[in-house]
């Protein structure tokens, strides 16, 4: 859990009981995500993170009908009302009363996760466990592909190679796009793009041609990026903002208004696009293998966290626990 100087150290606590509408799960793995990084400093001290989860159950609630122990569940990090307008929709991260799951109710970096039994999607027994943590980032991506509009023949840029970006890329994919250019600075990152699919990769999106793309989906959260990611859009076209970013965006007023831009952000996803990421993996239409980085044992936690701040290694870096 979270220290005073938001660091981490391992404690041990009881093993969670579920609630009656609950499942506790085994955490087969939980991955560390930028917005991980981006909240830690300001994570009060015992605080347990995590949100990219998934596990067997080993423990159901009263009231939690239809589940059993050693199901592989992936779990949506978001703990909502259940009757408003939005969790109808299947849009939870809207909820008025949304929260997150390691971001205040205790996460998946720990051995147990008493995790709520409405917010859990059963992964087919052919899915490997640990890859049930990944059914989070697969779902941003899908999320961001779905707000970018992207159908079969667009061209598309995707700005950033970490775990969004990669996400995305394996959407813009399998949803038909044409031309798919994945911008990032990193060589490597850049050739895991290029393994995954990309059509073309270039070192910054300031590099893309002017005009060449449907739609642009940029996956770093930095507000120089988005303003330059403007020019590659043909008359029309569509930027979404799938990075977390917590700075003021500009936008270049006279080429929005002359193309006639749209502009939206992307955040989290929906529970259909859950339930369409777990298909996909057990399917075998999407395997998310590619994208998994080095994993590191709960006592390296911070060990993990080091490594994707400092951008050191390739692929979604997972905690197991």
């Amino acid at each position: 859990m979270t220290t005073d100087d938001h660091g981490f150290e391992i404690v041990d606590l009881p093993e969670p009981a579920p609630e009656p509408d609950q499942l506790v799960i085994r955490v087969a793995a939980c991955g560390v995500c930028g917005s991980d990084i981006k909240a830690q400093p300001f994570a009060p001290a015992g605080m347990v993170m995590g949100h990219e989860l998934g596990g067997d159950i080993v423990a159901v609630g009263s009231g939690a009908d239809g589940w059993r122990e050693g199901t592989n569940v992936a779990v949506l990090p978001v703990i909502s009302c259940g009757s408003c307008a939005y969790c109808h929709a299947g849009l939870v991260a809207h909820c008025p009363q949304a929260s997150y799951i390691g971001m205040g109710p205790a996460g998946g970096f720990a051995e147990y996760a008493a995790v709520p039994a409405r917010h859990c999607f059963a992964v087919p027994p052919q899915v490997p466990a640990a890859h049930s943590a990944l059914v989070e980032p697969f779902a941003v991506g899908l999320h961001g592909v779905h707000s970018a509009e992207i159908r079969p023949g667009d061209d598309v840029l995707i700005v950033g190679a970490g775990g969004v970006g990669l996400t995305t890329l394996v959407w813009a994919l399998r949803k038909g796009a044409g031309r798919v250019t994945v911008a990032d600075p990193d060589p490597q990152r850049r050739t895991s793009a290029t393994s995954m699919g990309a059509t073309d990769v270039l070192a910054s999106g300031c590099e893309a041609d002017d005009g060449a793309y449907e739609a642009v989906v940029e996956c770093v959260g930095r507000p120089d990026l988005v303003r330059a990611c403007q020019p590659a859009l043909r008359p029309r076209g569509r930027l979404v903002v799938s990075g977390a970013c917590a700075e003021p965006t500009t936008i270049e007023p006279v080429t929005a208004l002359l193309k006639e831009l749209t502009v939206r952000y992307s955040v989290a996803y929906s529970t259909d696009e859950f339930r369409e990421v777990i298909v996909a993996f057990g399917d075998g239409d999407i395997d998310p293998a590619p994208t998994l980085g080095p994993t590191f044992g709960l006592d390296h936690i911070a060990d993990a966290f080091a490594a994707v701040r400092e951008a050191r290694v390739q692929g979604r870096v997972s905690v197991t626990p």
